[in-house]
């Protein structure tokens, strides 16, 4: 039976995607972390690659759910947005109560504007406002819904480049950018079928990035990306070949996290579940 696989509906899947596409066989379901969360708790997927910080924020909230590897090391740089004509000009602008447009409750832009205002010592608390995926939450900063979100550098240069919205900074976490989760049961009682999926996805990472030309081409047709962005994007991401998870970083998101009220204090025991 194919194994049912959560992605985020951005280039950071696309070896995954590249993959299916090429004898890959699983079924994907791209949706963003919030509804991955959702999907793992009612049993509509397997697995689900899903945004770090959401994900442990995710778990802090339904104890049978586990981290147990790491998709791409490398940190996501969150990309602070505003209105053309805002009168912001750095992000500690942001630092007296601002609103900020989200995705949906639990969703990395709102895990991230709670950590942003944290690490960075913001004196009001950010309120919020769903305003759903990156295209209606362009729409609502456009329309004063919102006065900034926060959404993947590389995603939103298009949008800056249309002059829809303002680029005001980004905010770039210390830890990986996504990570595998599941629940507790799964994982206890398919080691081998995980282990041997983290060795495919694997192969499918190294075999995406190696091909330049094939790379930029598959960005381009399936996620709309320009040559310059995909080389742009490709020259910082970092994909775990291994998934391979770094306890010591999880225990600081799941302590940022907490100190930010995006969740309560864990064990890295509690949030992490490695596959035996």
């Amino acid at each position: 039976m194919a194994t049912r696989i959560g992605l985020v509906p951005e280039h950071f899947s696309a070896p995954l995607v590249y993959g299916v596409e090429n004898g890959f066989t699983n079924t994907l379901c791209i949706v963003g972390t919030g509804d991955m969360i959702k999907k793992l708790v009612a049993g509509e997927l397997d697995i689900a690659i899903c945004v770090t910080e959401g994900l442990v924020a995710g778990i802090g909230k339904n104890p049978d759910l586990r981290l147990f590897g790491t998709y791409v090391d490398s940190p996501l740089p969150w990309a602070a947005s505003v209105a053309t004509d805002a009168e912001y000009a750095t992000l500690d602008d942001l630092a007296f109560g601002a609103t900020f447009g989200i995705s949906r409750p639990g969703s990395g832009s709102e895990v991230m504007a709670r950590y942003a205002a944290s690490a960075y010592e913001w004196t009001g608390k950010p309120k919020f406002n769903v305003l759903g995926d990156v295209h209606g939450l362009v729409k609502g900063i456009q329309e004063g819904a919102a006065d900034a979100f926060l959404w993947e550098r590389t995603t939103m240069q298009r949008h800056y480049d249309a002059n829809e919205v303002r680029y005001l900074g980004t905010v770039r976490p210390p830890w990986p950018a996504f990570s595998f989760g599941a629940t507790a049961q799964f994982i206890e009682a398919n080691g081998d079928k995980i282990t041997g999926l983290l060795g495919m996805f694997g192969n499918a990472q190294r075999q995406f990035m190696e091909d330049g030309v094939a790379r930029a081409e598959f960005l381009k047709h399936k996620f709309g990306y320009g040559r310059e962005e995909a080389e742009r994007w490709a020259e910082y991401v970092r994909f775990n070949e291994q998934g391979s998870v770094d306890q010591d970083k999880i225990r600081k998101v799941i302590a940022t996290l907490s100190k930010a009220g995006a969740m309560q204090e864990l064990g890295a025991d509690e949030v992490v579940l490695l596959p035996k």
